[in-house]
This record gives structure tokens, C-alpha cells and sequence, in this order.
């Protein structure tokens, strides 16, 4: 997980809905960027108090207990794992892959991708026709 955002007003503040949230983060021991943000139900077309997860918003309308959103972070944290296969690169398999190995590693500039190598060449050929027309 990498935020979480929690929004209420003043007619529905959500501090059950804060508690519990903190609560579990800290039993899981998970320590995401989290925000609290004031604002009305037509901002974000659910009723509040809601709470989202990587900008999804996961509940809203109610405030789970404790358990019910360790299950339902614990749900998230399967989801990402079974989304991102390696562990190297910080998404979740606890390293059952090297880095040389994960499709994510690779794709994010690392170990010659095929991003960069197509950039490389692009910039030698733009090198040799400013050769060419240096020398013509």
C-alpha cells in the first residue's frame, strides 16, 4: 500500500473510522503515506466517512471494526502480491525472484530495457545525421 486517505466532515467526522484505521495499521505493522482530508459528500460521490486505498475508494458510509479492516488491508496486500511478481523490486513476493528475473525490475529502466535501448539508439542516430551533415 502506498497511501491511504481517509475523508469525513464535520457532520460525519469519522473518528471511529481514524482509530480503527490506525489501530490496524499499527497490529499489521504497516506504515503507509496516509492523508485526512475534510470535504463533502458530493467531492467524492459517496456518503462519509469513506476510506481509499491507493485512491480507491474500499468503504465508505460506515466504520468497520478493527478486524474487519485488518481483513480487508490484508486482502489488498494478496491482491498486490499476486499483481506484482517480485519482491526485488519492493512489490511484495519477499524476494522468490532476483532482480534480473522480475518483468517489474526490468520494465522500470533497470538491467537494459528495452525503453532505454530504444532512446540510445535514437540519440545515435540523431548523432550520425549531425555527423553527416557536419561533413557534406
Amino acid at each position: 500500500m502506498t497511501r491511504i486517505q481517509l475523508f469525513y466532515s464535520r457532520a460525519y467526522p469519522g473518528n471511529t473510522l481514524r482509530a480503527n484505521t490506525l489501530q490496524t495499521l499499527a497490529h499489521l505493522g504497516v506504515n503507509p503515506e496516509m492523508q485526512v482530508e475534510e470535504t463533502v459528500p458530493e467531492q467524492t460521490g459517496t456518503p462519509l466517512p469513506a476510506l481509499a486505498i491507493d485512491g480507491e475508494i474500499v468503504v465508505y458510509g460506515v466504520e468497520p471494526s478493527v478486524h474487519e479492516l485488518e481483513l480487508l488491508l490484508q486482502d489488498r496486500v494478496q491482491e498486490r502480491e499476486a499483481d506484482f511478481p517480485c519482491g526485488a523490486c519492493g512489490m511484495g513476493c519477499s524476494g522468490m525472484n532476483s532482480p534480473e528475473n522480475c518483468p517489474m525490475c526490468i520494465q522500470d529502466g533497470k538491467d537494459g530495457s528495452m525503453a532505454g535501448r530504444i532512446i540510445g539508439f535514437a540519440i545515435l542516430l540523431m548523432l550520425l545525421f549531425f555527423a553527416m551533415k557536419i561533413l557534406s
